[in-house]
C-alpha cells in the first residue's frame, strides 16, 4: 500500500534526478566543445540548449542575453528557475525527504549529500574547471546505482521509475528535435550523442557516422540503449504492468503508454521523420506528456478523494 501523496513524491523525484543529471550532461559537452567554437558573444548553441530542455521561454522572459555565461547561470545556478538543477536537485531531496521512511538510507544520505555539495560549489561559468558538471554527474549515478542496487521493488520504485523514464523520453525527443534535425549550430554528431550518453551505442550501429534521419531514428527506435524514447516506454510499461495487476485503475496509463510504444516499435519512423519530422516528434512527446497526466489523474489527483482504489490510499479519504 502506498498514500497518493508518497507515489506523487516518489513519481516527481525520478524526473527531478533525470533532469538534473540530463541538464547537467548538456551543460557538460556543449562547454567543453564551446572552447573550439568560433568567438560569439551569443552563440547560437546556447540558444538551442535552452530549448533542448524545454526552458527558452522562460529564459526570454527573463530578458537575459543569450551568452554562455548567462544560460549556464540560468540552467545550473538560478534557484528561481525550477527547472534549473540546483532547483531540480532542491526539489529531489524535498521529495525524498518526504519518503524517507520508504526508501533505503542510502538514498537519502546520496540526495542529501549531492544537495549539500551544490550549495557551496563554484560557478563553472567562470572558472576554467569542468570539476561541478563531473560532481553532480557522479553524485546523480550513485543515487541512481542505490536506486537500482539497495530499492525494493515495491509500489514506490515503481512510481519513481516510470517517472524518471517520461522525463528521459520527453528530454530525448527534444535533443532529436532542437539538436539532430536542426541546422545552424556548431555541434558535431558526437557531441549531439554524448548529451544522450549515446555515442558508443550509435558508433557500434553505424560504423561510418549516419545523416541526421538515421541519427533521430536510432534515437528514437534503438531497443538496446537506454535513452532511446522505445527503451524508456518499455521499461515504464513493464513497471506500469506489473503494478497494474493489482490497481486496475492504472488501465488509462497503460493503454496510453503501450499506444506510444507501439508506435515507434512497428512504425515507419524513417519514412515518417522525412515526411514531417516536428509532427512526429511533437505527437511521440504529446503522448508521453498524456502518460504522466493519466497516472498522476490516478494517483495524485485530489479531485478524486472520495474514492479508494487499489493500494492508493489517498489522504482524508473514507472507506
Amino acid at each position: 500500500m502506498i498514500l497518493a501523496r508518497h507515489a506523487e513524491a516518489m513519481f516527481w523525484a525520478g524526473r527531478l534526478l533525470e533532469r538534473a543529471e540530463h541538464t547537467t550532461r548538456v551543460l557538460d559537452v556543449v562547454s567543453r566543445d564551446s572552447m573550439h567554437f568560433r568567438a560569439s558573444p551569443a552563440q547560437p548553441e546556447w540558444r538551442l540548449i535552452l530549448e533542448a530542455v524545454g526552458l527558452h521561454n522562460r529564459f526570454a522572459d527573463s530578458e537575459r542575453p543569450a551568452t554562455q555565461h548567462e544560460v549556464v547561470d540560468f540552467l545550473f545556478f538560478d534557484r528561481s528557475n525550477g527547472g534549473s538543477v540546483a532547483a531540480s536537485v532542491a526539489q529531489l531531496r524535498d521529495n525524498i525527504r518526504t519518503v524517507r521512511d520508504r526508501v533505503p538510507v542510502e538514498l537519502w544520505e546520496e540526495t542529501n549529500r549531492l544537495h549539500l555539495s551544490l550549495e557551496v560549489v563554484d560557478d563553472p561559468a567562470t572558472e576554467e574547471t569542468f570539476e561541478p558538471y563531473s560532481m553532480v554527474r557522479r553524485r546523480c549515478h550513485a543515487i541512481s546505482g542505490v536506486i537500482a542496487e539497495a530499492m525494493p521493488r515495491d509500489e514506490g520504485f515503481t512510481f519513481l521509475v516510470v517517472g524518471r523514464m517520461i522525463e528521459r523520453a520527453i528530454m530525448t525527443c527534444r535533443t532529436i528535435r532542437c539538436l539532430v534535425l536542426r541546422n545552424g549550430h556548431n555541434l558535431d554528431e558526437g557531441s549531439i550523442l554524448r548529451t544522450v550518453s549515446s555515442l558508443q551505442a550509435f558508433r557500434r550501429s553505424h560504423r561510418t557516422g549516419g545523416d541526421p534521419i538515421a541519427l533521430a531514428t536510432f534515437l528514437l527506435r534503438a531497443d538496446h540503449v537506454p535513452r532511446t524514447v522505445l527503451s524508456c516506454l518499455r521499461r515504464a510499461d513493464d513497471r506500469l504492468q506489473r503494478l497494474g495487476q493489482s490497481a486496475s485503475g492504472l488501465g488509462p496509463a497503460t493503454l496510453v503508454c503501450g499506444r506510444a510504444r507501439a508506435r515507434l516499435e512497428y512504425g515507419d519512423i524513417a519514412n515518417e521523420l522525412r515526411i514531417d519530422p516536428n509532427r512526429l516528434l511533437f505527437e511521440i512527446e504529446s503522448e508521453v506528456n498524456s502518460l504522466a497526466s493519466a497516472i498522476a489523474d490516478f494517483a495524485f489527483d485530489p479531485a478524486q478523494l472520495p474514492a479508494m482504489r487499489a493500494q492508493f490510499v489517498r489522504p482524508g479519504s473514507h472507506q
